[in-house]
């Protein structure tokens, strides 16, 4: 790999670990908020995770998502 490769590469975990820091902190300071009840902490909690939970999902089913769209995968289930 170039130089300019390994930069993109670097650029782009750390925006990972700076995404997954944020989520992380949003999560702990609703849960440490006095000030709410417990539903709407959950609720709070659900909106900051599914989207990580969902593109999880995504990375976990696409590969077996692939199969799926030939001629010779469903031959085989019938």
């Amino acid at each position: 790999m170039e130089a300019w490769q390994w930069i993109l590469v670097l650029l782009a975990g750390a925006s990972a670990i700076f995404v997954m820091a944020a989520i992380i902190w949003a999560v702990f300071d609703v849960l440490s908020e006095v000030r709410l009840d417990q539903t709407t902490r959950v609720l709070w909690v659900l909106l900051f995770v599914l989207p990580l939970l969902g593109l999880l999902a995504w990375l976990y089913a696409k590969p077996r998502l692939a199969g799926f769209g030939s001629s010779a995968g469903l031959r085989k289930t019938l």
